[in-house]
């Protein structure tokens, strides 16, 4: 499963294996089931059928560990067929969007680092800030694909990620200290985006 968030996710690998070689593993096999959903959906053909099939048992292993809520799992899939038709999106539906594509990821990432249910608001505000840094920072190669989940407003998605990271960020409690620095890495990467587009020093 490393191998597969190592080809897509670049950046964001170098956070995770901040994390015990435990949680990395459960972190891999759900990232690669994300990602072979989001590859079946857009039509990729970048895995064959014996390597989906294995991706997709593993990341059952890791739903049942954890108790992964129906209601996640549902909302992650019904993003992901959304895409099925290419629309423009405005910003409500693409922040129903996001309920799916990333706040529910968020609620699942909250479960492996052991927090509680307190801690799913924030959760919810975190996942949905780095996907909209991703929608900004992805954004000429989603055009090109037929995807317009933001409009060229840059400056107008920049600022709503900076809100939600600040409340997610209220929510740092929840997580073991021990295991909060990848989580403080990947803000940083992100926040580098968010000052680029905005003209910042």
């Amino acid at each position: 499963m490393e191998e597969i968030m190592k080809k897509y996710s670049t950046t964001f690998i170098e956070c995770v294996k901040e994390w015990p070689e435990n949680i990395q593993e459960d972190i891999y096999k759900l990232y690669s089931y994300l990602r072979v959903v989001d590859e079946m959906v857009e039509g990729g053909d970048l895995f064959n059928t014996k390597e989906w099939r294995k991706v997709i048992e593993k990341f059952h292993e890791v739903s049942d560990k954890y108790e992964f809520k129906g209601e996640w799992l549902h909302d992650f899939h019904n993003s992901m067929f959304t895409d099925l038709i290419q629309q423009e999106h405005t910003l409500t539906s693409m922040l129903e969007y996001c309920k799916g594509s990333s706040e529910s990821v968020g609620l699942m990432m909250a479960r492996i680092l052991g927090c509680p249910s307190q801690a799913e608001p924030y959760a919810r505000s975190l996942g949905r800030a780095y996907q909209i840094i991703n929608f900004i920072r992805d954004y000429e190669e989603d055009v090109k694909k037929g995807y317009h989940y933001i409009t060229d407003n840059h400056t107008l998605y920049a600022n709503m990620f900076r809100e939600e990271l600040k409340k997610g960020m209220e929510g740092m409690n929840y997580i073991d200290p021990k295991l909060r620095k990848p989580i403080l890495m990947a803000n940083e990467m992100y926040n580098k985006i968010a000052k680029e587009i905005l003209g910042e020093e």
